[in-house]
């Protein structure tokens, strides 16, 4: 069984700088659209538990994992499966790595058992073997059941911890974007996601152009970057460069992130049969340069493919951020009800009298000049439950009206006088 799955025999041995590694059921569906539609410049491996898929892979390389382990079955969902499956062939791994590999992506769909186990101890060879690590992940969505989500955002933790930078990617965004297509063309997108982030990071280096970016350059912007968001844009005819760019930071791959805040971003311009002006360049970068901020340092390159015609592409990699831009990483924020309590005052809405807290002991306030729309009753117990209100207060202002500033203060205030109240009610009874 292991002769026939395992081959390291590449095309041309050891011809590319760049490798590429599906692991686990998703992790190999996606090498194998790569594989399929072509990256210039790469090689290819895929490695899996699963001996039947690994042997419909069209892949020229591939390692089947953990055969005296999982036997060929799988790993059942269990990524400590997965992990002491891919340590079980860590020296077949190390063989196909070692020699001139430079730079290794590494590919899987995160909450099952292989890819969310393998993937980590995949990487941490190659970042051992000082090889640049960058990692292209998704994350099921939230349908696909909780238990499948929280062990995907574990993987994701452990793997980067051993990876110099990471994509991931939301299937909850790409259920929004191709929920409506049928499930063979939903996953066939998905998988095109996957190659575009692949494809856009490893063409910048094996491509070349008038202006090329190489490896050092990458390595400088991507190593210990941690996280990075990427997109990429096509468009041609008149202001072909700000649509293009435009689109590219409106891709999926970046998630809804802002590049605000970034302290790197490669930029890679390729235009076809109608060459780029440096004028179309120019505004390009100066457009980046004020959505980054004056600080971002902004590295560019500028190559030709003629198989875009009249279209130009633009890829725009940003990295080194302060604070994480992708929430990918964090748990959703749990929902928490609040209980309503009835407030022992009252909003008249039907004339402009003064707004006064029931049993206040003459303080005025400024008169409520402009009617508003019904308040829900909240209790007023929190800080938060305040916030509450004033978010009610906002929501229920009319159409094309804003809700008056006056209004929130005013509302504030006695919030904080209930609050005051109630603290030296609460003192007086614990003291009684």
């Amino acid at each position: 069984m292991i002769d026939e799955i395992l081959n390291f025999g590449f095309e041309h041995p050891d011809s590319s700088i760049i490798k590429v590694i599906g692991v686990g059921g998703g992790g190999c569906n996606a090498v194998r659209n790569m594989f399929e539609e072509g990256i210039e410049g790469v090689n290819f491996m895929v490695c899996n538990t699963d001996a039947q898929a690994m042997q419909n892979n069209p892949v020229p390389t591939r390692i089947q994992l953990g055969v005296t382990l999982t036997e060929g079955r799988g790993a059942g969902n269990m990524p400590e499966q997965g992990e002491q499956a891919a340590i079980e062939n860590l020296d077949d791994i190390r063989a196909v790595l070692e020699g001139c590999t430079k730079m290794v992506f590494i590919t899987a769909g995160m909450g099952g058992g292989t890819g969310t186990g393998a993937a980590p101890v995949i990487a941490r060879l190659a970042r051992e073997l000082d090889i640049l690590t960058i990692a292209v992940v998704t994350l099921p969505s939230q349908s696909e059941g909780k238990r499948r989500f929280e062990q995907a955002l574990e993987g994701v933790e452990k793997l980067k911890e051993h990876v110099d930078s990471m994509l991931v990617i939301s299937n909850e965004k790409l259920h929004k974007i191709y929920g409506n297509l049928p499930a063979s063309k939903a996953f066939k997108k998905a998988d095109n996601i996957i190659t575009t982030a692949v494809k856009g990071v490893a063409e910048i280096i094996t491509l070349h152009g008038n202006i090329n970016i190489d490896f050092a350059d990458v390595s400088t912007v991507m190593a210990g970057s941690n996280v990075f968001i990427m997109g990429t844009g096509y468009a041609e005819g008149p202001d072909r460069a700000m649509k293009a760019v435009t689109l590219a930071l409106e891709s999926p791959l970046l998630d809804s992130s802002s590049i605000h805040g970034t302290k790197d971003i490669l930029l890679n311009i390729i235009s076809g049969t109608e060459e780029i002006t440096m004028g179309e360049i120019g505004e390009i970068i100066d457009f980046l340069q004020e959505e980054a901020g004056q600080d971002a340092t902004i590295i560019w390159g500028n190559g030709c493919d003629p198989k875009l015609g009249n279209q130009i592409s633009v890829t725009i990699i940003a990295t080194g951020f302060d604070v994480n831009p992708n929430r990918l990483f964090q748990k959703p924020a749990e929902v928490v009800k609040l209980e309503p309590v009835q407030l022992d005052f009252e909003i008249n809405l039907d004339d402009d009298e003064p707004l006064y807290p029931a049993g206040s002991s003459g303080t005025k306030y400024e008169p409520l000049k402009k009617p508003v729309m019904e308040i829900h009753t909240v209790s007023h117990s929190s800080r938060e439950q305040k916030k509450t209100v004033k978010k009610q207060a906002i929501k229920a202002s009319p159409e094309n009206t804003n809700v008056d500033s006056w209004f929130v203060r005013q509302f504030s205030k006695l919030f904080e006088e209930k609050d005051s109240s109630l603290s030296e009610q609460s003192e007086e009874n614990t003291n009684s």
